[in-house]
């Protein structure tokens, strides 16, 4: 089996000898070689719209608004989203949030426990 593994290593060696050979393929994309300037733009609050206006006329380069928005989409970095930690419960006093919260579930369970169950009767009219 150590035949077997080092045989698959030496196959894998082998193929990434083969690819490391390849050239780079060129962007795909005309506004790649604009990356940067669509970046600070964007981040600067400039609109779609303004950016392609900017592009055709500075750079003569006619691009959609579609073709912006999928641009960027694609290249941009998955924020990551903030996380919030709560403070510890119990240790401190409580918060003036957290009491209201705690007398509104109090007040509910009363009201709960205060209702009258439905009770036909025959002679009365349903109320």
């Amino acid at each position: 089996m150590t035949l077997l593994l080092s045989t698959t290593d030496t196959e894998r060696q082998t193929r990434s000898a083969d690819l490391a050979g390849f050239p780079p393929k060129p962007p795909r994309s005309k506004l790649e070689p604009h990356r940067e300037l669509i970046r600070e733009l964007r981040r600067k609050g400039r609109t779609y719209r303004e950016v392609a206006r900017l592009f055709h006329e500075r750079l003569g380069l006619h691009v959609a608004l579609s073709t912006l928005h999928s641009f960027v989409k694609v290249r941009a970095k998955h924020r990551k989203r903030t996380q919030f930690e709560l403070p510890p419960v119990g240790l401190g006093a409580e918060s003036p949030a957290l009491e209201r919260v705690a007398a509104l579930k109090a007040k509910s369970a009363v009201r709960e426990s205060k209702r009258a169950r439905f009770v036909f009767r025959e002679n009365e009219p349903l109320t």
